[in-house]
Order: C-alpha cells, then structure tokens, then sequence
C-alpha cells in the first residue's frame, strides 16, 4: 500500500531501503510497485536504495530494479550471492553521480582497495553464465515448497534461497531449538524482525541436505 507507505515518512526520513528478491522471505517485489516506491521517494525527496544482492535469483519472471524508473536510485550488489564468493566481500554500487562521488570521498579516507586477485576474479565472473545454477536453485525452491505444502503455511518464494515459513508452534524460536535437536538448522524470524512466529529455510544446499530437512519438518509438523 503506497498510501501507507507514504503517510510513514517522517520529517526525519532521510533514506529508504528495499531488498528484492528479498531475505528473508523470498519475495521479489513487482516492477509497478517498485515504480510507485521510486516515485515517492522522488517527491520526498528521500534517497531509495535498492539491495540486489539477489539480483540473478528471480524464478518466475525477469530481475526489476527500481533504478529502471528513477535514476536518482543507489543500487548496492556484489558478487558473493550469485558467484559464491561470498567470503571475498567483492561489492560494488551506482547511482546518481553527486552520492557516487561522495560515496568514493569516504571510500578513499576508510579503506585502500579490494585485493587485486579479487578484482581479477569479478572480471572473470562477468563472463560466467550461471542460467544453469539459477534453473538448479529454482527446482530446489519447487521441492522445498511440495514437500512442505499441505503441512506448513507459507508464501512461495519467487526470488533469492529462502523460504520464510510460519511456526507451528507459538514460539518459532523454540520450534527452531526443536529442529536443532534433529540436526536440522534453521533460523527463527525474530532474527529478523521483532516477530517469533516464523522461521527461515535456505535452500542453499545440497539435494540431499534439503530431503532430509523436508522429512525432519514433515516429522514435527505432526
């Protein structure tokens, strides 16, 4: 609701942040909306900036960034989700030129640079068609959400490795503590918000991994 979005902003907001595809629910949200949230934050005068770390990992239709309605929007991405070179911390962002150029300022005063065999392996993923790791990850978000379904209530994620699932019990953290206890770990929601009533699967896994999870959460659901 873009009404209630809006009446949110106060004299204080200075900038909004939006992560699509989304942790942790897997939500990708739609080009029409990310259009209005662009809008408002134009009239406002507000900075938009778009997490899209997610960017490749969009199942059932194409990647839209809300920098496609507005220029004056700061993209922040990176390399490790989609290349799985997450523990090199290779990032990159591009904006309008006023926040990049202040942007490089800080830059140059708090860091000297990514190591140089770093920046030569994000060249050499540009070139890397990972369609086939994408097509992978999205039959293991399809065997996630049938194994689940029926047992578990949950939103089918469109986007990223995750689905946000809610808790059959009143506290999802303690359902997580009981999933642990059969060495299956997931992540209770309240890391995420202020909320205990779901928890997080990632699917980042392999297809054995993720059987034997779908049967221990098929068991506790009983």
């Amino acid at each position: 609701d873009l009404g209630r979005f809006e009446a949110a902003f106060t004299p204080r907001t200075k900038a909004v942040l939006i992560n699509s595809p989304a942790n942790p629910t897997g939500v990708v949200i739609p080009p029409e909306v990310l259009q209005g949230v662009a809008d408002v934050c134009r009239r406002r005068g507000v900075v938009l900036i778009s997490d899209e770390i997610y960017h490749a990992f969009c199942y059932d239709g194409p990647f839209h960034s809300p920098a496609e309605f507005d220029e004056n929007v700061l993209v922040v991405d990176g390399f490790g989700k989609t290349y799985g070179m997450t523990g090199w911390r290779m990032g990159f962002a591009h904006g309008p030129k006023w926040l990049i150029d202040q942007m490089s300022v800080l830059q140059q005063f708090t860091f000297v640079c990514a190591p140089s065999i770093a920046q030569e392996a994000t060249l050499a993923a540009l070139e890397f068609d990972v369609s086939p790791i994408i097509a992978d990850y999205r039959q293991k978000r399809d065997r996630i959400c049938e194994g689940l379904s029926g047992r578990y209530e949950f939103v089918r994620p469109a986007g990223a490795f995750y689905v946000f699932v809610r808790s059959p019990r009143p506290s999802a953290t303690e359902f997580v503590e009981e999933a642990i206890r059969n060495n299956l770990l997931i992540i209770p929601g309240s890391t995420f918000s202020q909320h205990d009533s779901h928890f997080r699967i990632s699917f980042a896994a392999s297809d054995a991994t993720i059987e034997r999870g779908i049967e221990v959460l098929r068991r506790l659901a009983r």
